[in-house]
């Protein structure tokens, strides 16, 4: 994929786990995570400037609600 920058949550057990992968045209600072999200401040190669906030939400109706 070409990929030049990554970002991992550890999975919790078997479940779980995310990946954020970018390339050298954006300048991304990740600035908090946990299990469900990466929040991000992405910059791009141009000075644009702008917030990220990528979410995994479980497909269990029941764990919906607590996050």
């Amino acid at each position: 994929m070409k990929m030049e920058h990554s970002f991992y949550v550890d999975p919790q057990g078997l479940a779980g786990g995310l990946a954020l992968w970018w390339t050298g045209e954006a300048n991304i600072t990740i600035l908090r995570y946990d299990k469900n999200y990466i929040d991000t401040k992405i910059v791009l190669q141009e000075g644009e400037a702008w917030f990220g906030t990528f979410i995994y939400g479980s497909p269990y109706r029941e764990e919906r609600q607590a996050f």
